[in-house]
């Protein structure tokens, strides 16, 4: 009997222990990773949905987790260029605090959670003031390789690619790339006249060049940033 009884006990002990590793394990499972973030827009005079593009992005820019590095372009004549730059930043990790009653990292939170927002407005400024340059031909496999460049130098972080456009190049000057493991979304997309095997063509260049998965979004579809 004094065996069942201190099982017992060792059982009612233990229990909210697991309990409690097993909702630190759960939580530490759903946390988001920062990412790197290549956003370019098409800045060309057939792209008709640039305030539409932009507010796409604003909600983007609002998604990207903690610590993630965002670079917003340009698609342009020429893509590669630096002039093709809008706005590049770093989302500040706001150290959520593990114990709510620590007031020291309470305090350290609310300050950097406050520099967080204010470089989130600053992106977003940037880019609804930005002007197209409203280039007269379209370079999106030298925005290709620009995202390629910036993805190069955080290997670590999960890459992805999300383009703003109609997907209509006529520059044609492709480059050797690697875009391994990236997610390329093409959100806001312009239907054309031209339409028909497009989205095919762009499916098998990204994939024949490491992509993991390619997605189209047309204008009126909604887009969350969670799990890309």
């Amino acid at each position: 009997m004094k065996n069942y009884l201190i099982l017992i006990l060792i059982t009612i002990f233990l229990l909210p222990s697991i309990g409690c590793e097993f909702k630190k394990t759960k939580l530490e499972s759903a946390e988001v990773k920062p990412l790197a973030c290549f956003i370019a827009i098409d800045g060309t005079g057939s792209y008709r949905f640039m305030n539409k593009a932009k507010e796409i992005v604003i909600n983007i820019i609002r998604g990207l987790p903690d610590g993630s590095h965002v670079y917003i372009r340009w698609i342009t004549d020429d893509s590669v260029s630096d002039r093709a730059a809008i706005v590049s930043a770093i989302i500040p990790d706001t150290k959520k605090p593990i114990n709510p009653f620590d007031v020291k990292a309470r305090e350290l939170h609310k300050a950097l959670t406050a520099k967080k927002i204010q470089i989130q407005r600053q992106i977003i400024n940037v880019v609804m003031n930005a002007k197209s340059p409203r280039s007269e031909r379209t370079d999106i496999y030298g925005t290709i390789y620009a995202a390629a460049e910036r993805f190069n130098n955080v290997p670590d972080m999960p890459h992805l690619l999300i383009l703003l456009s109609d997907m209509e190049d006529n520059v044609g000057n492709q480059y050797s790339v690697n875009l391994k493991d990236t997610d390329i979304r093409i959100l806001g997309y312009q239907v054309s006249s031209k339409e028909e095997g497009r989205k095919k063509k762009w499916v098998d260049y990204f994939s024949s060049i490491g992509a993991r998965n390619v997605r189209f979004s047309h204008i009126d579809e909604p887009y969350i940033l969670g799990g890309f």
